[in-house]
């Protein structure tokens, strides 16, 4: 009966939309573990890549649209885009850490916290893939112009192209990670890693052991 008990409970200690639906065996292998600390790790390295690529490109633009009349201002998708990308890469960074020194992935508390944040995380990138889209994404490629041409607004938003922009393609970047990104999220909300059962079971009969022996010897 305690043994069942045991099982159950760590049953619905579980967190991550469909952790409950991995074989057990597969759970409880270190393959399954690394490979969503190597999903963390990936999440983070896509980040901190994509954030350096668009912060590039956000540079270029910052100091044509400094160059014109303070009233122009730069394109609110540009600050969109380059926040939720600085917002990811502080995540990113926290649930790695939490990751790899949590033994389990941390309570459970703060496992859900993660299926939450990383489903909104998920809808953040959607968003970054759609500004940075090639197909008429407001800080996407192909808005691409030059300091003589800065004159004419209509360059700030990409409506003149120029072969000269160097920068001109770096959202491709962004938006090929982006896509990465809303996988990667969706794959650690989805999947969590579980306690070992095994070693769990076996802590918990030595101390059942240990309390008859007490109980004995009282």
């Amino acid at each position: 009966m305690s043994r069942y008990s045991g099982t159950n409970t760590n049953g619905n200690g579980e967190t991550g939309l469909l952790t409950r639906w991995v074989p057990e065996k597969l759970k409880q292998s270190a393959l399954y573990r690394w490979l969503l600390r190597l999903t963390r790790a990936l999440q983070f390295l896509s980040a901190v890549i994509s954030l350096g690529i668009f912060s590039s490109r956000l540079y270029k633009v910052y100091r044509l649209v400094n160059s014109l009349k303070t009233s122009v201002g730069v394109n609110r998708a540009f600050g969109a885009v380059e926040g939720i990308l600085a917002a990811a890469v502080l995540y990113t960074l926290l649930a790695m850490m939490m990751t790899f020194l949590l033994r389990g992935g941390g309570p459970r508390w703060l496992r859900w916290l993660w299926v939450l944040l990383d489903i909104l995380f998920v809808g953040a990138f959607i968003a970054v893939a759609v500004l940075t889209s090639p197909n008429g994404g407001m800080a996407g490629p192909r808005h691409c112009y030059n300091n003589r041409d800065k004159a004419n607004n209509n360059n700030l938003t990409g409506e003149t192209a120029s072969a000269t922009d160097h920068t001109c393609n770096l959202p491709w970047g962004t938006f090929i990670l982006a896509i990465i990104s809303t996988i990667l999220h969706a794959i650690t909300a989805a999947f969590h890693e579980v306690r070992n059962r095994h070693k769990q079971r076996h802590e918990k009969a030595m101390l059942e052991r240990n309390s008859e022996s007490a109980e004995q010897q009282m």
